[in-house]
């Protein structure tokens, strides 16, 4: 069920001058995208994460009425826009979407929204008129689909407690994890703990136990990049890392395969971090989807979330 909000008093606006907001909020970033009436791009601006969380629609929105704003200011439109649309992370159950929603009306950058998980609105602007798997993987990790019949289907993206495997998160806590088991010689020796601490800037390894105490999700994720590029220069603790993160992230996929039946190719585009070209990690991927799933085919052009949350919008006031 789609999750919009509005005002009662909300006028009726014409498609073709409508002002259109597209956004899309993830652990570690936020962006955002106007339109005016045909839904093309016309200015941009980001901002920090905001991913979020029930009881805190109010700081989620702070942050999109900000990259908003600002990305008004660039194209010289006026806010409030007649339409916005958020894909965010940590929005997939509908009291969040509903939450979310509302408080973005509230900040008055627009006169109607509707909140979706990031992961549909992303899927909208890999695969808005073909099949396809859309994999996510950022800070946390998620995957979307859609069937013949147009209905949506979703496999992981659960939160770093439940799941996220495969994430940033997932490689940062491995990492923190190789480090401690190299200090106190239970595993392999590595350059983990010194890429580690050069990354936080510690020196002693009771400062780092007391870091990862009071960490947050995403700042673990931010330890990620450092043991890719440990298993970039080979070293076998890192690789073996990320090859288990490849098997987590095609599990992922198979989930939803199942909802495309047939021979044909399946398009699986990447999205996120931790997927980007020249990432080890894309190649072990690669490799586990031809073992497991021979038909897929790992795609690594860029995801415009913004601009699909755009066409959503531009929707949104069509059916007003």
């Amino acid at each position: 069920m789609k999750r919009t909000a509005s005002p009662s008093n909300v006028p009726t606006v014409q498609p073709s001058t409508a002002v259109l907001l597209g956004v899309d909020v993830g652990g570690s970033h936020t962006q955002a995208a106007i339109s005016r009436g045909d839904a093309a791009v016309v200015a941009r601006a980001d901002g920090p994460g905001a991913p979020m969380r029930a009881g805190q629609g109010a700081r989620t929105a702070a942050v999109i009425a900000d990259v908003t704003r600002r990305a008004a200011a660039a194209a010289n439109l006026v806010l409030p826009a007649d339409a916005l649309v958020v894909g965010a992370a940590g929005a997939g159950g509908a009291e969040e979407r509903d939450e979310l929603a509302a408080a973005v009306l509230a900040t008055g950058v627009t006169r109607r929204a509707r909140a979706l998980p990031d992961g549909e609105v992303a899927l909208n602007a890999a695969f808005p008129t073909s099949p396809g798997v859309l994999l996510n993987a950022g800070t946390g990790t998620i995957a979307f689909t859609r069937d013949a019949a147009g209905r949506l289907h979703r496999s992981g993206g659960y939160g770093w407690q439940m799941g996220d495997e495969g994430s940033g998160y997932w490689l940062g806590r491995r990492a923190l994890e190789l480090a401690g088991k190299a200090y106190d010689g239970r595993g392999e020796n590595s350059t983990l703990l010194a890429r580690v601490f050069g990354a936080l800037g510690l020196g002693d390894f009771d400062d780092l136990v007391r870091w990862s105490v009071t960490a947050t999700p995403a700042q673990v994720a931010g330890l990620a990049p450092h043991l890719l590029a440990a298993a970039t220069d080979g070293e076998a603790v890192a690789r073996e890392a990320v090859s288990a993160a490849a098997r987590e992230l095609v599990r992922l996929v198979e989930a939803l395969a199942k909802h495309l039946p047939g021979d044909a190719p399946l398009r699986v585009r990447a999205m996120g971090s931790l997927l980007s070209d020249g990432s080890p990690l894309v190649g072990a991927v690669t490799t586990e989807l031809a073992a497991r799933l021979p038909r897929a085919r790992l795609e690594l052009q860029s995801v415009d979330a913004p601009a699909g949350a755009l066409r959503l919008a531009a929707r949104l006031v069509a059916e007003a």
